[in-house]
């Protein structure tokens, strides 16, 4: 395992309260070019209240975008290669790494929204937990079986613009664990604990699926709130998941993705580490033929298995 990226505070923030807000952890540089990325795929608040405002448009659809707050969200790999480095930036594996308390993770979640004030939309969400749809089972806190979700925050994010509203483990540990939704009028306590996550553009909110929390409406006039949704689990856990990757493995970003990407930020999306047993002879030769501008060097010097060798989990 890395280096620790976050301090002893953050931590136990996170081992207590089940969140933590983090300040400083991506590099200025990489989060400057990701937001070139973001505007070319989400119209800029401004453009989005002059339209909406346009008395001859009805609406946002017949303005050449859709603000409905289920949308399908655009998912990873995106078009930009910035925000995809982004994605799985070596900062945020080694914040898994160590949030998790293992060696090997995966990302299983990554898509990016965006919210404004003068869609009208109700982004008012009741507090609620995530697990519901990042797992087929239930959360164990444990070491080996937790997931991270983290946001990215792609914009300023302040009590008026939408911060996620936060409630601390410590408050919530006896609901039962099926009570994925909490009404106001039965907990109108913990709504009164919430926490507003608040912090500049780079920042990263870090929480368990477990956590209450719930999405907030923007009320600064002319604001828009974008974020980038990620989620890392530990390997070897089939019952965790969101996105699949191989099924956006034809896509063109996906090609200009790989021959930029690391040895390690490729394994966190599942390539098989050098060494695994999938690599003989003939899948070197074939993974060079898709990916031509993919350094296969690691990989072709670590110990390759015989053509034919089969699974090492297979029918013996």
């Amino acid at each position: 395992m890395v280096e620790p990226v976050i301090g002893e505070e953050a931590v136990e923030r996170w081992n207590v309260d089940g969140w933590c807000l983090l300040e400083g952890l991506l590099p200025p540089d990489g989060i400057g070019a990701a937001l070139g990325d973001i505007g070319g795929m989400f119209p800029t608040a401004e453009d989005v209240a002059s339209a909406l405002s346009d008395p001859a448009r009805e609406d946002s659809e017949q303005k050449g975008f859709d603000l409905r707050w289920d949308q399908a969200k655009p998912t990873f790999p995106f078009a930009g290669l910035a925000l995809n480095l982004l994605t799985v930036h070596d900062r945020l594996i080694d914040l898994a790494e160590q949030l998790l308390c293992v060696e090997r993770v995966q990302l299983y979640q990554g898509l990016v929204s965006a919210k404004y004030s003068s869609d009208m939309a109700d982004h008012e969400q009741l507090l609620h937990a995530d697990y519901g749809n990042h797992t087929l089972v239930v959360p164990r806190a444990d070491r080996g079986y937790q997931q991270l979700l983290l946001f990215v925050y792609l914009s300023d994010v302040t009590e008026q613009t939408g911060a996620t509203r936060m409630v601390s483990r410590r408050s919530t540990s006896q609901i039962p664990i099926e009570r994925t939704y909490l009404r106001y009028d039965e907990y109108a306590d913990l709504y009164a604990e919430e926490v507003p996550a608040v912090g500049p553009v780079g920042s990263v909110l870090a929480y368990r699926p477990d956590v209450f929390h719930r999405g907030t409406k923007l009320v600064a006039p002319g604001a828009a709130r974008f974020l980038l949704h990620l989620a890392f689990k530990p390997v070897d856990t089939d019952w965790m998941g969101f996105h699949v990757w191989p099924v956006r493995g034809e896509d063109m970003a996906w090609h200009r993705l790989v021959p930029k990407a690391s040895v390690r930020q490729l394994t966190v999306l599942g390539f098989p580490e050098p060494g695994h047993p999938y690599w003989t002879a003939e899948t070197l030769a074939g993974v060079s033929a898709r990916y031509p501008k993919l350094d296969l060097s690691p990989w072709a010097a670590a110990p390759v298995a015989p053509t034919g060798s089969g699974h090492p989990h297979g029918a013996g």
